[in-house]
């Protein structure tokens, strides 16, 4: 038996951030604005009687909590695609059939295939296998 390539190819794993390619300059603005969120949780925090090194850990903590909401906020909106035939009249039916179940999904007529935002990525594929269609592994 030969072995076969993998159908999807690629690193699987998310990243951090998702949507946004930190550079030098993107990496030193995260770190600056932790190192000024630490230092201002530690003048803050100064009732409570903690450690410094405890009342500045909270400050990044928070910074890098807001940067991945907004980051998983602003991927789940984004679009992605799935497209298994060359027939455009099929993918109509199976987009037809997708948006009675109350899935929004479009259609992209130039290539056809389905478009739809990451967030319903899951119910769309789950549908997509309840009606026999071939889906990515996830």
């Amino acid at each position: 038996m030969t072995p076969r390539a993998p159908r999807w190819t690629g690193d699987r794993r998310p990243r951090f951030p998702r949507t946004a390619r930190l550079d030098a300059v993107g990496h030193a603005a995260l770190g600056g604005a932790c190192l000024a969120a630490a230092a201002g949780s530690a003048l803050a925090l100064r009732w409570t009687g903690r450690p410094p090194a405890v009342r500045a850990a909270l400050g990044p903590v928070v910074v890098v909590t807001g940067l991945v909401a907004l980051d998983r906020r602003r991927w789940a909106a984004m679009t992605t695609g799935l497209s298994s035939t060359d027939d455009a009249a099929a993918t109509r039916v199976v987009a037809d059939l997708l948006v009675a179940r109350g899935l929004p999904v479009e259609v992209d007529e130039q290539r056809p295939g389905l478009r739809y935002a990451h967030r319903d990525a899951r119910r769309v594929h789950a549908a997509l296998q309840d009606l026999g269609v071939d889906t990515p592994d996830r």
